[in-house]
C-alpha cells in the first residue's frame, strides 16, 4: 500500500486586524485562531502580538517570529514586516501542524481564514517552501530592499 503524504503545512496571508475581534471598545483574540493554536499546543498571546505589531513595529521594520508547540512538533512562523506601501497591514503566517492535531486544528484554521475580511491566501501542502525559507537561520539578518531594514529571526521558546 502506498503511504499517505500528510498535507500538514500551511501558508496563510491575512490582515493583522483579522487576528482580533472587537467587542465594544475591547479587542479579543479571534476565537477560531485561538482554538487552532490551542489544538496545536502553541502558546501565543494574540493580543500581545497584535499590540506589538501596531504599537511597537514602525512601518518599514518587522521581524520573523517562531512559536513552537510546547509539547508537540507543531510550529507557527509569522512575518511581521510592515511594508511602507501596505495599507491593509498584511501579514504572512506559515504553520506546521502535527498530524495528530490536524483533525482538531484544521476546521478552526479554515474558519479563521474564511471569516477574515482580507483573505489573501490559504495554501495547504505537504511541503511549504515559504515555511522553510522563513525558518532558515542562515538567511538572517535578511535585508529588506525597499526599506534597508535588517530583518531578524526571533524564537519564542
Amino acid at each position: 500500500m502506498t503511504p499517505i503524504i500528510c498535507a500538514n503545512e500551511f501558508d496563510i496571508c491575512v490582515s493583522m486586524p483579522d487576528f482580533v475581534t472587537w467587542a465594544e471598545d475591547e479587542h479579543l483574540p479571534n476565537a477560531d485562531l485561538a482554538a487552532a493554536l490551542k489544538c496545536m499546543g502553541i502558546a501565543l498571546d494574540i493580543i500581545e502580538l497584535y499590540t506589538r505589531y501596531f504599537d511597537a513595529t514602525p512601518v518599514g521594520t518587522g521581524d520573523v517570529h517562531i512559536y513552537p508547540g510546547t509539547e508537540s512538533a507543531s510550529l507557527l512562523v509569522i512575518d511581521l514586516y510592515r511594508d511602507p506601501t501596505d495599507q491593509l497591514d498584511i501579514v504572512s503566517v506559515s504553520l506546521k501542524i502535527e498530524p495528530a492535531a490536524m483533525p482538531l486544528a484544521l476546521p478552526h484554521l479554515r474558519g479563521f481564514f474564511d471569516a477574515a475580511e482580507c483573505q489573501v491566501a490559504f495554501r495547504q501542502s505537504s511541503h511549504s517552501q515559504q515555511l522553510r525559507s522563513l525558518i532558515d537561520e542562515s538567511r538572517y539578518p535578511a535585508p529588506v530592499d525597499e526599506s534597508g531594514y535588517q530583518q531578524q529571526l526571533i524564537a519564542h521558546i
